[in-house]
């Protein structure tokens, strides 16, 4: 008999145990999705600045603009008369 209410007892005090697990899992999931929609809001802006980065890039690459950007810091492309080569001698070396 005596066994019995110890038994309830245990039992009694186990219901408050797990609604307090359950309310603090409860409350560490909400936390956790919290910070997946900081870290996913992040991961979308970098993307986005990637995308905008490539872009300048494809941009700053077109054959036209190099032209330009060269011509504007004193460069021109190489003429044939402009090359010279140069042939070093040696042993066994023919060209």
């Amino acid at each position: 008999m005596k066994k019995d209410y110890v038994l309830l007892f245990l039992l009694a005090l186990t219901i408050p145990v797990f609604l307090g697990v359950n309310a603090w899992q409860a409350n560490k999931c909400g936390e956790i999705r919290s910070e997946i929609k900081v870290i996913e809001k992040e991961q979308e802006d970098r993307i986005n600045e990637n995308k905008t980065v490539a872009n300048e890039i494809v941009n700053l690459l077109a054959a036209e603009k190099l032209d330009a950007e060269a011509q504007k810091m004193g460069l021109r492309k190489m003429r044939p008369e402009d090359v010279i080569l140069i042939v070093m001698g040696g042993k066994g070396r023919d060209l």
